[in-house]
């Protein structure tokens, strides 16, 4: 008798250790979905909330925008190979310092490639743009396409802390035109878009993409651009 006591005891005990257990379990879980939910609402949810759509069907959207620092700026630029979109850094004045777009990198890449004598009107309009040595948004005809999972971020290595150095075999230097410059400045942040396929018609007075004409189906890309606050 007393030993089957005892085993019900034993049972009992570990009836609540294994009840205990799974609450635990569960508890966990849900406070580490609701810190994720806390962190996503913080600082995803401004992002997410300016899709394509709204873009283009919301005009008071494409005038959102905040005033933050480079530690903003820092972490957007490593996601843009990655997500898609693209950044421009501009000076206080509207001055282009850096273009990020892996759009138009492909089509300045395309264009150094390109023999002379056959490029195209456009491709030499991005070259003189992106290719010309004497302009701070100076490509250097963006050799870390090549590779670009591994040299985008490198690119941006150097860009944040003004290095200077090869990639594919092309010296990309960033020691006079770079981030670092700007570390105790603040930005305007503001969202826009722009269409680089497709074919469109534009209202002339808001610039709103209205229409598709044609089969092409449009493409279009989201750009963040970053305005250095004097």
């Amino acid at each position: 008798m007393e030993n089957l006591t005892h085993a019900l005891y034993m049972a009992f005990a570990m009836a609540v250790f294994v009840i205990a257990f799974s609450l635990s379990l569960y508890l966990v879980n849900k406070l580490n979905a609701t810190a994720k939910d806390i962190v996503y609402s913080i600082e995803g949810s401004y992002y997410d909330s300016l899709s394509l759509n709204n873009l283009i069907e919301k005009n008071e959207d494409r005038n959102r925008s905040r005033i933050v620092g480079i530690d903003t700026i820092i972490p957007t630029l490593y996601r843009y190979y990655k997500e898609s979109f693209a950044v421009k850094i501009l000076d206080a004045d509207g001055t282009l310092l850096q273009y990020f777009d892996t759009t138009t990198e492909g089509d300045v890449n395309a264009a150094k490639a390109t023999i002379t004598e056959q490029r195209t009107d456009k491709q030499k309009a991005l070259l003189s743009l992106y290719d010309d040595s004497g302009k701070k948004c100076y490509m250097s005809g963006a050799p870390w396409l090549a590779n670009i999972n591994k040299d985008a971020k490198t690119r941006i290595d150097m860009y944040i802390r003004g290095g200077k150095g090869y990639i594919n075999n092309t010296l990309v230097d960033f020691t006079s035109n770079n981030l670092k410059q700007y570390q105790t400045n603040q930005f305007k942040e503001i969202f826009t878009q722009y269409a680089y396929e497709g074919d469109t018609i534009s209202d002339d007075s808001t610039g709103e993409l209205v229409t598709l004409t044609g089969n092409k189906q449009i493409s279009t890309k989201i750009i963040i651009i970053y305005q250095v606050i004097s």
